[in-house]
């Protein structure tokens, strides 16, 4: 007879599942089985027990454990995890407000949800199965959660740095958010220096501005901005300050301005919204072609 004690603080419906699905095997292959419940005033316990029916052995029940240690480590890895995430929130990131913890919880949910390492087959479901197969081998009793505290410390790390990654990628999108914000007030101060601007690109990748008439643009300060080859910073970001610096009711990108500055059209489209277009291949670009001496040599 084998005998299988499982504590924990409350029985989840998954964990019973998990093993009624161990039960069923065994009772299929001719043993006799039962799943038991207890419930304490601090502790439920769940007694899992087999019984062979002339047919078992050691065999029968060390597959038995281990049957256990896998379906143990479905539902920890399935259904743990979010108390964890919320006890590793409230400890290490207290200093953010409620509602933008609640946003950090649901992201790091569906980046751990989304990560196959996790999943049967993966690499975190293989380590957390080896040392749940190596506690229960020689144990008999098995405290759900001290188990993850003391014996899953890899599982916990791994917790943490989905975590860590989440509220990386949230700072990043926090600043980002208010740089659009100021930009977008900075925007909204200036009355628009121009009527409509194109931004076109040449052979080699570099923007050129264009006005309404085709003609090069005349930017603040009556400076000739046709590139910016020779000035410094990331190109996304001059063509972001070009153009919000000139201001212009509505501004045309052409050709394959989105697909050469995607951070930059990013960006535009939330601070100028309406007043930017995005035109992929449109008559308007011929006529570009044909009324500018560059037009000759642009794709």
């Amino acid at each position: 007879m084998a005998l299988m004690v499982i504590a924990v603080k409350h029985v989840a419906s998954g964990l019973k599942e998990k093993l009624q699905e161990c039960m069923f095997f065994f009772h299929e292959a001719g043993y006799r089985v039962s799943l038991e419940e207890k419930t304490g005033k601090v502790w439920s316990h769940l007694f899992c027990r087999l019984a062979d029916a002339g047919l078992g052995d050691y065999g029968g029940k060390t597959a038995f454990k281990g049957f256990l240690a896998k379906g143990l480590t479905a539902y920890v890895l399935q259904e743990e995890a979010l108390s964890f995430l919320r006890e590793h929130i409230a400890h290490n990131y207290f200093y953010f407000p409620q509602k933008e913890r609640d946003y950090i919880e649901n992201l790091a949910l569906r980046r751990y949800a989304a990560d196959p390492a996790k999943d049967e087959g993966g690499q975190v479901f293989a380590e957390v199965q080896q040392c749940l197969q190596d506690y229960i081998s020689h144990y008999d009793y098995v405290n759900v959660d001290g188990l993850i505290r003391f014996r899953l410390r890899m599982w916990l790390k791994y917790l943490r740095k989905t975590l860590d990654l989440v509220v990386d990628d949230f700072l990043l999108e926090k600043e980002y958010q208010e740089f659009i914000k100021l930009l977008k007030y900075f925007v909204s101060l200036q009355y628009p220096k121009t009527k409509q601007i194109h931004v076109v690109l040449n052979d080699d990748g570099s923007y050129l501005f264009y006005d309404h008439a085709f003609q090069p643009a005349l930017m603040p300060g009556d400076i000739q901005w046709e590139s910016f080859d020779d000035l410094t910073g990331s190109k996304d970001d001059q063509l972001v300050s070009a153009l919000v610096i000139a201001a212009p009711q509505r501004i045309v990108l052409h050709g394959d301005v989105y697909l050469h500055y995607p951070k930059a059209v990013d960006t535009l489209q939330h601070v100028f919204e309406d007043r930017l277009v995005l035109c992929k291949r449109c008559k308007l670009c011929q006529k570009i072609k044909k009324h500018t001496p560059e037009g000759k040599n642009m794709s």
